[in-house]
């Protein structure tokens, strides 16, 4: 049996422990609303202090339980703690125009637009506020400004003033998208300023010396000396890999995701795990003592992390990175473990919001892949005979996935099939990219000719590294859709490795199932059952309103998996890409991997501007289009003209229809095109019909067009309320017609047209109608047997 109330089993306790606080971190993320009372919570914790401390010298069996309950509750404490905020944050500021005085706390992200203009955002600790009185305030804000030039930069320490909006971090609520809130609280920063080509006032220039602007300068005058050698882009890309940053192209990004080797374009535990590697080879090599090559290890890594700005992720990638090297270097596997459990916990204490960021929990998993299952690997390959890198190659790619694989797919939906070639291939040349592009930086204050060579080594190296990535991309089923598992999927994955691995809980299971033969063979009749009844359960139509901001995009996804896209969302004058970066994760993550319908509403760039990466990355079987200028069209899909799939779109007309299943799509149009205006005025109008249940989509139709719709059958169960929620849509004449009982609108907050409108809220509340809005619930999900339907809400 498995002891571990006094202690005999350390590991398995810590490993609980980290278990129970994170439980406790969870369920207050979930569900914040269950307990705001510090004074209970802190009475709970101490009474549970109190009764482990007496127990524990008791020495009574049950006692790691109570321990289990007490980091339970201090998970939630933690939460609860972490995320206050107090009177005088920033936060509390939303959506007011203020003048902030603060202190620049990060040297400037820059970048340049298509027009030649330069895009600033700084970090600013912000000190007081003025509106009508000046305030102190606490915590940090993103400042965004455009300038034309570089000149009159603001510098780290530097005090500063600006006038502007304060507005919250703002993410798209979506299932599987990395939260910036989340991750930005993490470092205390908690607003968005923007100021535009408004002047940012120094008040006091800083004379105090600045580490990380040294590092910066530093960083700069290398990145200008690359420039001077190799081509831009190669330099972009091998600054990013040795210092961070991702100012490379979006073709060679893709393929390095592809092929499952993404991390290494950002400083990693990967990198310092490398360096680690090199240091104590080069140690080994010089017959250095082994203490004496640790300490210089450390030092030399201090020293890396600092000059990649010392950043929350940097460090992490540090401590992850240094741990699983040293763990290697003294073949100590027990050791290892017990380091890794003890530093995520700390982590945890220290910050409870790591445990939902994406880079803490690859680098987690990856490095408890290292300690726990690549001894195991490697000693089971050794029996094939193969050479000792290949073998270490191997243990080591497999091990980091299998323990990251729920991870990936739940952020990524895929499976780098490729990645075991890729990091046998391709990882080698750019692991002696970094280490040349590092002695290349070290020698570069001393033999300047020398770094030169170096640098055209590091870019041949390069190439080859970049076409090898791309070959590899192209290889059948280099990446596979793999469906994103849920919570409780998680738990059992992880908990059938944690049982693999530990032949003491595999011994105490077989013979508890032998004990209960009875009920081990009842369980595994109902599992059986329970897994065939939800196999073969009809499923419901899903409607799927998707936040894509101020715009609109929805996905119908019928009983039988058959899909419609109806509008992609967009931005207006933004390079940003929202097919790429928002629909393409929110199909993949729903297990849509092509599209029978993609309708376009309009060709607006709210509509339509993702439509582009979609038709380029999943197959569409038909285009629906509306009755407008082909040139609009081929301008947003960035299509030619004579392109095959635009030559065939389908232009909706008054008797366009289709059915799909038992679901009826009809268009309601306006033949006449009376007085047409502007491209809302053309926007398709769309009904879905399954048995009781419809869903009127109406685009942006003003309520000019509205009146031709009357004498049509507009009743319908919901309504895609149009253009956002607009005055100039949505008269109270067309929704008495249609009289919903539940109105979408797909609207983005701080839009700048004040949409939804006051007037309109009003006329769907006067029906009544109960009103859902993406702005503050996220994705919307409709489910329906065609009779009643159901809603759930991504912010609850």
């Amino acid at each position: 049996m498995i002891k571990i109330h006094y202690g005999q089993s350390p590991l398995l306790f810590i490993n609980f422990i980290i278990l129970f606080y994170s439980l406790g971190v969870y369920m207050m993320m979930k569900t914040p609303e269950i307990s705001k009372s510090y004074t209970h919570l802190f009475c709970l914790i101490i009474v549970n202090l109190i009764l482990a401390f007496y127990f524990t010298l008791r020495k009574y069996k049950l006692t790691f339980l109570l321990y289990l309950i007490l980091f339970f509750l201090l998970g939630v404490m933690r939460y609860l703690s972490f995320t206050f905020i107090a009177d005088d944050n920033i936060k509390n500021y939303d959506n007011q125009e203020v003048t902030l005085t603060g202190i620049i706390c990060q040297m400037p992200k820059i970048r340049q637009d298509s027009a030649g203009i330069y895009h600033l955002t700084y970090v600013v600790d912000t000190k007081s506020i003025k509106q009508k009185e000046e305030k102190t305030t606490t915590g940090k804000v993103y400042l965004y400004q455009k300038q034309k030039n570089l000149d009159n930069l603001a510098k780290i320490n530097d005090t500063i003033s600006a006038t502007g909006t304060i507005r919250l971090i703002q993410n798209y609520h979506n299932p599987n998208l990395i939260d910036r809130e989340l991750s930005a609280q993490e470092e205390g920063i908690y607003a968005t300023f923007s100021i535009g080509k408004q002047n940012l006032k120094i008040l006091n220039t800083s004379d105090k010396f600045s580490l990380q602007e040294f590092c910066y300068q530093i960083e700069q005058s290398f990145l200008q000396s690359m420039y001077q050698t190799m081509p831009e882009n190669d330099a972009n890309m091998i600054f990013a890999m040795l210092f961070g940053g991702y100012n490379i192209e979006k073709d060679i990004l893709e393929a390095y995701s592809i092929t499952g080797i993404i991390h290494i374009l950002s400083v990693s535990g990967s990198h310092i795990s490398l360096i680690s590697l090199f240091l104590l080879s080069l140690g080994k090599f010089l017959h250095l003592p082994r203490f004496f090559n640790l300490i210089l290890l450390l030092i030399l890594i201090i020293f890396y992390t600092i000059l990649c700005g010392a950043s929350v992720p940097v460090m992490r990638a540090s401590i992850m990175g240094l741990l699983s090297i040293i763990a290697l270097y003294l073949e100590e596997k027990s050791t290892a473990q017990h380091l890794l459990s003890i530093i995520a916990l700390i982590l945890l204490l220290f910050n409870p919001l790591l445990l939902f960021n994406i880079s803490f929990q690859l680098s987690f998993a990856s490095t408890a892949g290292l300690v726990y299952l690549m001894p195991i690997l490697r000693s089971k390959l050794n029996k094939l005979k193969l050479p000792s890198l290949l073998i270490d190659n191997l243990a080591l790619t497999m091990s980091a996935q299998i323990f990251a694989f729920p991870i990936i797919i739940w952020y990524f939906t895929s499976l780098s099939l490729s990645s075991l070639l890729a990091n046998l291939i391709i990882i080698p040349l750019l692991e002696i990219l970094i280490i040349l592009g590092l002695i290349a930086f070290i020698l570069g204050f001393i033999f300047p000719f020398i770094t030169k060579i170096l640098f055209i080594f590091a870019s041949l190296i390069l190439s080859i590294s970049n076409e090898a990535t791309f070959l590899l991309t192209k290889i059948p089923f280099a990446s596979i859709y793999v469906p994103p598992l849920d919570f409780p999927a998680i738990l059992i994955y992880y908990s059938l490795i944690f049982i693999t691995l530990n032949i003491k809980i595999r011994k105490y299971l077989y013979l508890l199932l032998q004990k209960y033969k009875f009920i081990t063979y009842i369980c595994s009749i109902s599992l059986i059952i329970f897994s065939c009844y939800f196999m073969i359960k009809p499923s419901p139509l899903q409607i799927h309103f998707i936040d894509v901001g101020q715009g609109d995009a929805c996905l119908i996804i019928t009983p039988h998996q058959h899909s419609i896209l109806i509008d992609t969302g967009g931005s207006i004058n933004s390079d940003f890409d929202i097919g790429s970066y928002v629909d393409l994760p929110y199909l993949h993550h729903y297990g849509i991997n092509k599209l029978d319908y993609l309708i376009l509403s309009h060709a607006d760039a709210d509509h339509s501007g993702g439509a582009s990466s979609i038709l380029q990355k999943i197959p569409v079987n038909h285009l629906i289009i509306t009755d407008e200028d082909k040139d609009l069209y081929a301008k947003i899909l960035k299509l030619p003209l004579n392109n095959p799939l635009l030559a065939k779109a389908i232009v909706a007309k008054e008797n366009t229809a289709f059915n799909l299943e038992d679901i009826h799509f009809q268009f309601l149009q306006n033949d006449e095109k009376e007085n047409l205006k502007s491209s809302n005025d053309s926007s398709n109008v769309l009904k879905l019909t399954y048995h009781n249940f419809s869903v009127l989509f109406t685009g942006d139709l003003p309520q000019t067009q509205e009146k031709y719709l009357l004498n049509k059958n507009i009743a319908s169960t919901i309504l895609k309320v149009a253009h956002h929620g607009s005055k100039t849509s949505s008269s109270q004449e067309f929704l008495e017609h249609v009289r919903p009982q539940l109105a979408i609108i797909s609207v983005g907050k701080y839009n700048s047209f004040g949409h939804p409108s006051k007037e309109v809220l009003d006329r769907l509340n006067n029906l009544p109608t109960k009103i859902l809005r993406t702005d503050e619930k996220g994705a919307i999900i409709i489910y329906t047997d065609g009779y009643n339907f159901s809603f759930k809400t991504f912010l609850n």
